[in-house]
């Protein structure tokens, strides 16, 4: 039975908004396949504005066994792989982390691993864009480390 007309408004209206409330989250990642990784630095970015972004990368990569070292962009020179990162925010009410990418390379510049995380669109009524760094970047990390054996093994 067909809906009344008058019902058929009031539907695409509210797939409208459902459509405009749940922006859709990009996350692409080329993980690290390598023996297991005891150290890796950290090159700071002082152009990423996300207070939290350098902290939740650190703590993901101890999660995994991986011990960090920041470096300056020239500092690097010892260092068995080297972490790049950006990270954009966004604002809606309050800021939110709408963008990073992660590229891991190692001392002759090779890129062996990547991690890209967009949220796309505005998402006008989605909770998930308030959600924290550690809470969308968690499995970024995971799926980034996910081929690493373990160092205890």
């Amino acid at each position: 039975m067909p809906a009344p007309p008058l019902f058929r408004p009031r539907l695409l209206l509210l797939l409208g908004l459902i459509g405009l409330s749940s922006a859709c989250t990009v996350i692409r990642v080329e993980p690290l396949k390598t023996a297991p990784v005891d150290a890796l630095c950290i090159e700071e970015n002082p152009q990423v504005r996300v207070d939290d972004f350098l902290g939740v990368l650190e703590r993901g990569f101890a999660r995994h066994g991986i011990n960090t070292r920041r470096t300056q962009p020239a500092g690097a020179d010892d260092c068995p792989l080297l972490l790049t990162y950006t990270a954009k925010r966004s604002w809606s009410v309050v800021t939110y982390l709408s963008l990073a990418e992660l590229n891991i390379r190692d001392p002759q510049g090779q890129l062996r691993a990547s991690a890209y995380y967009r949220f796309r669109g505005r998402g006008l009524l989605a909770v998930k864009k308030w959600q924290s760094t550690e809470t969308k970047m968690t499995p970024v990390i995971d799926q980034l480390l996910a081929e690493v054996p373990s160092s205890a093994q």
